[in-house]
This record gives structure tokens, C-alpha cells and sequence, in this order.
């Protein structure tokens, strides 16, 4: 077993982790090698760089019987142990990764933000409506470069339907088209005496 930080940052291909198995005179070899269980008296965890860990996770205390580290050892599923040191020394080597990631969660956060609020102006939502479900996002200082100012830039406008037939004509995207200007009767403010 091994870990990849698989996030499209080309460095941090080059430090692949897992745990590494430590034998009865102390060479450490990977966990998955076929050195018989009898012979591995715990594990640690390393690096294809060359890096390897501290922490020493003694089998006496981590059963295993076939002689490959534990789950609780290996620590992919929990984010603990011989990952979690992994995790660390990644952080230490490569301090951008961590810029490098949120700045992909940005944009695509960014683009769900952006359906999201179209979908909330085809909808027919307010301007208004939608910088309230917004919260404070509208009033910090990143608001004049996200989707949601951008959107609203557009100004106050109606949505409907294309039609085609009697149902919504869909886009390449599956969604129905929305198109400004009209607004269909059911959607239309109703005037006058009931």
C-alpha cells in the first residue's frame, strides 16, 4: 500500500509515501515486498524521496499476521499514524502544495457558485434574494471577483423559458435556456381585484 498526493502538482509526484516494514535486524523494506511476516517487527513510515519517519509502530502492539501494516498502521482511511507523518513531511518539503490545492478548490468553487446562482436567477430569485442567501460573502473584499458579483453585475432581469413545443428547450448542458426579457403568465405579478 502507498500513498499519492494526486492533486496535479507535478513535485508531489516525486514523494510517493507508505509504510515501511521493519525487520528483525533493522533494514526497513516496503510493506508489500514479499519478506516473510515472521521477520517484521513493526513499521514506520518513508518516502520515495528518502525521507522516513520517527515514529516506530511496534507490531507486539499492532498485530498483524500476515505481516503487512494494519490499517490502524497504515492510517490512509483514518488520516493518522504512518499517513499522518507522511502528510507532515509533505507539508514541510513542498509548503506550496497547500497553495497549490485550495487555489483548485477556488476555482472550482467558484464555478459551482456560478450555476448555482444561475440556476437561482432562472429560477426567477432576486438579485436581492440571492446576495441574501449569500450572507456576508457580498460584502468581502473578494465578492467584486466572484461569480456571484460578477452575476449580479448583469443588473435586476427576468428569466423564462424557451420554448419549444410545449417544454423548455434544452441546452448542451441539459439545463432549459433561460432567456431575459419575458416573463411567462404563471410568473407575471398579478394585478387588480380578486
Amino acid at each position: 500500500m502507498g500513498w499519492t498526493h494526486d492533486s496535479g502538482y507535478p513535485p508531489a509526484y516525486d514523494h510517493s509515501g507508505y509504510p515501511v516494514a521493519v525487520g528483525l535486524d533493522g533494514t526497513e523494506t516496503a510493506s508489500s515486498s514479499t519478506r516473510t511476516a515472521s521477520e517484521v517487527i513493526g513499521w514506520r513510515s518513508a518516502c520515495e524521496c528518502g525521507w522516513g519517519g520517527m515514529e516506530f509502530y511496534p507490531r507486539r502492539e499492532w498485530p498483524s499476521a500476515t505481516g503487512l501494516a494494519p490499517d490502524a498502521v497504515d492510517g490512509w482511511e483514518t488520516g493518522t499514524a504512518t499517513f499522518a507523518e507522511w502528510q507532515r513531511h509533505l507539508d514541510r518539503v513542498l509548503p506550496e502544495l497547500a497553495v497549490h490545492d485550495l487555489a483548485r478548490q477556488l476555482v472550482d468553487v467558484e464555478e459551482r457558485l456560478r450555476d448555482a446562482v444561475h440556476a437561482a436567477r432562472f429560477a426567477g430569485l432576486s438579485s436581492a434574494a440571492i446576495r441574501a442567501a449569500a450572507g456576508s460573502v457580498g460584502t468581502t473584499r473578494w465578492a467584486s471577483a466572484s461569480a456571484l458579483s460578477d452575476f449580479m453585475a448583469d443588473g435586476p432581469h427576468q428569466v423564462s423559458w424557451a420554448r419549444s413545443g410545449s417544454r423548455a428547450a434544452p441546452t448542451s448542458s441539459g439545463m432549459p435556456t433561460p432567456h431575459r426579457g419575458h416573463v411567462p403568465a404563471d410568473r407575471r405579478p398579478r394585478s387588480g381585484t380578486r
